[in-house]
């Protein structure tokens, strides 16, 4: 820790809060109390948990986010309860094989969690951690495992409920709200969009991938639609037409990296295409100002269809008057009427792109539209990772029970419990060893602050109001710390552990050895599981780089001979996911050189990947004759040759090469073939070789493993 971290200004969130914030720790507070005097008032035996339960669910964030993490909080809870009474029905009398059956179902839970998303992942942990709570807390008397796993799933159930009803009182006129803020959030993605075609047009090629904070927004605000759409219930399929803008927004950009790249290329070597860019860039600017202004969009919607036809135009033009003229033979005169037509038809596909995106924008601002669209997005899986958990899990777990076995500590099954639910939780995190560290640390100032309030204050309060009141500053710090990404972790846990310290009984309060012995357990199964995230499989930014990128590569080359081809858009978002990662990874990597390596590279490897796609969709097709697909056919068969482990200099030049020839094969095929569907289709085969050239020729550093 360094001494900067003590200055006054880092101290603004807890002097200086933000409305959000301090409204987050009201709420959660009053949450805090309502579960506290209910279960002190229905007499339970560990009031305690029900206020645990407030701090795990309470989220900074909208209320979709809320609604949906209580909901499968809950979903997994009444999971791991189901499964807590099979094992102990299955083996009451086998201790191996109930530890190692905890142990194995942590880490399938870990194992299921890593291949969701968003709150699902925390359901599913929570299915694995509550399952070992409940088991861990009974297994001196098995007996008893059904009245706990009642009591547990209770407290659980009733801190959710406090914590969403408090939320609540906070929201006003949600379901206008988050449908205004969903469409401002659009609004703002399809502007940067815009900007960012209006940049590469004017030669800026590489515009998107400097553009890492708002490709990070777009993968963002489409991983959090489906809470926007919790809290517009009833507005029919607004948040899958948002989901089609955030796509088509995607390939907005991607198809304009496509175009720059033939613009470069192709520079000096056109005819009529430079006229056509600045009534483009006027269109897109008046666009802007529509936008920004508020007003219907019919009119852009219009405008953009005549600049389609005017692209359309042009290329039945070029046509015309290469047959007019007779200037076949005029092998200069050809070349640049064929770029013409690339440049027109890629324009076209800009503007194709761009029109989807504003009426999918404008059906997503309708909220009286009842239709029946779906937009379903594929999420890909990373099992390698998954099974990294898992095991890491299992090992962590094994070695607890090893040494509860040796040591027969009375306190053991509480430092169990706690180890389970910290390997869980910990596997949702990219960066897990961080989150461990986190969690490690905030349970040592919990222990910290329980001690002050058991040995110092408690003793001395006999009425919950004097109890509300001690309570309140730990509470607010800890709630304002919750809200700043940066402490969120630490405070999360620190309030978890400090709720759990504090015991809060009826009567009596905690004594001295049993105190201590929380304190250790606590303290161990954190010492527990931060030693594991650190010796079983630690987290390497550098090797996770170099398996972002394999992984990406490797998805590239196969693509080139896959059975199931993906659509354009599902290739564009599993990369664009993957780049937004590997930028996050180098966020603090001061060698700008590689920064810059990694990003040209990932956007080539979409680039390529999407022409990929293209050219196998000419391959598969009737217009194209058979010597045109076996061309196709070669340079996609060299592509999946060359392939990560194997991608070296060689097999990368001759890869390189083999596109290029291809190209000049189909310049000349397309200057004498007189089909013109087959010359349309020979122009945009083209089109996709010279991006898929320069992309593999200005970014071989990346491309070879």
């Amino acid at each position: 820790m360094r001494l900067s971290d003590f200055t006054l200004p880092s101290f603004s969130w807890l002097f200086a809060p933000q409305k959000t914030a301090l409204i987050f720790a009201l709420r959660t507070i009053i949450a805090s109390y309502i579960v506290l005097v209910i279960a002190l008032w229905m007499e339970l035996d560990s009031p305690r948990w029900a206020i645990m339960a407030v701090w795990i669910v309470a989220q900074n964030s909208s209320r979709g986010e809320i609604l949906s993490k209580a909901y499968w909080i809950i979903t997994g809870n009444v999971i791991g309860i189901i499964m807590a009474l099979v094992i102990a029905g299955c083996f009451p009398q086998q201790p191996f094989i109930f530890e190692i059956s905890v142990a194995i179902w942590v880490s399938f839970c870990c194992w299921i969690g890593s291949c969701t998303r968003n709150f699902r992942a925390l359901g599913m942990v929570m299915a694995g951690y509550s399952c070992a709570i409940v088991l861990y807390g009974a297994v001196d008397n098995l007996n008893n495992v059904f009245m706990l796993a009642m009591a547990r799933g209770s407290y659980f159930i009733l801190g959710i409920l406090a914590e969403n009803f408090t939320a609540r009182l906070f929201d006003l006129n949600l379901h206008h709200q988050a449908h205004r803020k969903l469409t401002e959030d659009l609004q703002l993605s399809i502007e940067e969009a815009v900007k960012s075609v209006i940049n590469m047009m004017n030669g800026d090629d590489w515009a998107v991938q400097r553009s890492d904070q708002f490709l990070a927004s777009v993968i963002s605000l489409n991983n959090n639609i489906e809470f926007r759409e919790k809290e517009m219930q009833g507005t029919g399929h607004t948040g899958d037409h948002a989901r089609a803008v955030l796509s088509s927004v995607l390939s907005l950009i991607i198809k304009a990296s496509g175009l720059s790249i033939l613009m470069k290329q192709t520079e000096g070597k056109n005819l009529q295409f430079s006229s056509i860019l600045p009534l483009t860039q006027i269109y897109l600017q008046e666009l802007l100002n529509h936008l920004k202004s508020g007003v219907s969009i019919d009119a852009s919607l219009k405008a953009l269809n005549s600049l389609r036809w005017e692209c359309r135009q042009r290329i039945a033009d070029s046509f015309y008057r290469v047959l007019k003229e007779k200037k076949i033979s005029d092998d200069e005169y050809a070349e640049k009427t064929l770029n013409d037509r690339i440049l027109y038809q890629g324009l076209r596909e800009i503007l194709a792109e761009l029109e989807v995106t504003l009426k999918e924008f404008a059906k997503s601002r309708d909220m009286t539209l009842k239709d029946h669209f779906r937009f379903i997005v594929k999420n890909s899986y990373d099992f390698k990772r998954a099974w990294r958990n898992a095991i890491r899990a299992f090992v962590a777990i094994t070695f607890g029970c090893i040494a509860w076995e040796i040591t027969g500590w009375s306190y053991g099954p509480l430092f169990l419990a706690f180890l389970c639910m910290g390997c869980a939780r910990f596997c949702i995190f990219e960066n897990a060893s961080l989150a461990c560290k986190g969690w490690f640390k905030g349970a040592c100032w919990a222990i910290f602050g329980g001690f002050i309030y058991n040995f110092l204050f408690l003793p001395i309060i006999t009425s919950i109001e004097v109890l509300y009141f001690v309570l309140l500053i730990p509470f607010m710090i800890g709630g304002l710390a919750m809200a700043v990404p940066k402490y969120a972790a630490i405070a999360s846990a620190c309030m978890f552990f400090f709720c759990y310290m504090i015991g809060f009984t009826n009567v009596g309060r905690m004594d001295e050895i049993t105190f201590f012995n929380d304190s250790m357990a606590i303290f161990m199964s954190g010492l527990f599981a931060f030693t594991a995230y650190r010796l079983v499989f630690p987290y390497k930014p550098r090797k996770l780089r170099f398996q972002l990128r394999q992984k990406l590569l490797h998805g590239m080359h196969h693509l080139a001979n896959a059975i199931v081809v993906p659509l354009p858009r599902e290739w564009i978002s599993y990369v664009i996911e993957a780049f937004v990662v590997l930028m996050r990874q180098l966020d603090e990597d001061r060698n700008t050189t590689l920064v810059q390596t990694y990003r040209h590279g990932t956007m080539a490897v979409t680039l390529i990947g999407v022409n990929i796609i293209r050219l196998r969709a000419m391959a598969a097709h009737d217009i194209m004759t058979e010597d045109i697909k076996n061309i196709l056919k070669v340079v996609l068969r060299r592509i999946a040759k060359f392939d990560g482990r194997h991608a070296k200099y060689g097999p990368h030049a001759r890869t390189v090469v083999i596109a290029h020839r291809a190209i000049s094969r189909f310049r000349e095929r397309e200057s004498h073939e007189k089909n013109l569907a087959i010359r349309i289709e020979i122009s945009a085969a083209i089109s996709s070789l010279i991006i898929i050239s320069y992309a593999l020729d200005k970014n071989g550093s990346f491309l070879r493993l």
